[in-house]
């Protein structure tokens, strides 16, 4: 069984300015999922239309209507993953949004008082000093 780390296990990698590292990376990796998500759906969707065709023009031919319906069945398969990566895409352009609003509440909630605490040159208590147990 895996064993949990306990929140702020990172240390100073849980830092002010860390953290706006993290949802900035978070935010980047979102949009270059749903960019490729995109461009997976386009080149699927005319992998789609091309089966479609294929399976029209076999039909038109006179081919064996065994093989004909295997044609259509992929592409079928096809449209699915197009509706498929229409929902990667949703779920990675949420995921885009809030990253982008957790950064902004992130740093409206405490980079005044990392402004404060880095203009200062008195010591700091390191976190959780004053957290009582």
């Amino acid at each position: 069984m895996a064993q949990t780390l306990p929140v702020g296990a990172d240390g100073a990698a849980n830092g002010y300015i860390a953290l706006v590292a993290k949802f900035t990376a978070l935010q980047k990796a979102a949009n270059g999922l749903l960019d490729e998500a995109e461009l997976l759906a386009q080149r699927m969707r005319r992998n789609a239309d091309a089966a479609t065709t294929l399976a029209d023009l076999t039909a038109a031919a006179h081919v064996d209507p065994v093989h004909v319906a295997a044609i259509a069945d992929v592409g079928n398969a096809f449209g699915q993953v197009v509706g498929g990566c229409k929902r990667l895409m949703s779920a990675a352009d949420t995921m885009h949004t809030a990253a982008g609003h957790l950064k902004q509440e992130h740093q409206t909630e405490y980079g005044p008082i990392h402004a404060a605490v880095t203009a200062s040159r008195a010591r700091q208590a390191k976190p959780g000093f004053y957290q009582q147990t």
